[in-house]
């Protein structure tokens, strides 16, 4: 065998090691469900609980009033709305609407999922492998991760 590929070959099954054990080492538990429920904070300001409103999707704004979570079976309940991005969506890498769908049988097929992922004692809460970001008050699901914002998850 000639040197080259064995030096190829070698650092190919090194790096598939490091992938293999990386979810060891990384101190991350990935949930479809929390037992307690919280409120989302995006740069400071909570995800506003969503108006009476007789649309069945609305946009997410944040705001004063703070909406109450639960995150269950990958759907993250607020009262009789699921918070989350839609099963549709343009195909671009820009950010997505993150919205408001009213709880039904046929909302859940609608919506995402999504999990909380603890690192210690905090928690991050990923829209389809999305961070949240905020823009004008709306709230948004970043695909690319190149936009930095501050999302804290309050356990009550």
């Amino acid at each position: 065998m000639r040197a080259a590929f064995k030096g190829c070959l070698t650092f190919v099954w090194a790096i598939g090691l490091i992938w293999f054990l990386s979810p060891i080492f990384a101190h991350t538990t990935n949930m479809q469900s929390l037992d307690s429920s919280f409120i989302i904070e995006v740069d400071g300001k909570p995800i506003a609980k969503v108006s009476d409103n007789n649309e069945d999707r609305i946009q997410a704004k944040t705001g004063s009033e703070a909406a109450l979570f639960t995150l269950k079976d990958g759907r993250l309940y607020s009262d009789d709305w699921i918070l989350g991005r839609a099963m549709m969506e343009d195909r671009s890498l820009l950010p997505k609407p993150v919205l408001w769908f009213k709880s039904s049988a046929d909302s859940q097929k609608l919506v995402q999922p999504v999990t909380a992922h603890q690192n210690g004692d905090s928690y991050q809460i990923k829209f389809a492998d999305a961070c949240l970001i905020a823009e004008d008050g709306n709230v948004f699901a970043d695909l690319q991760g190149g936009e930095a914002s501050t999302v804290t998850v309050q356990m009550k």
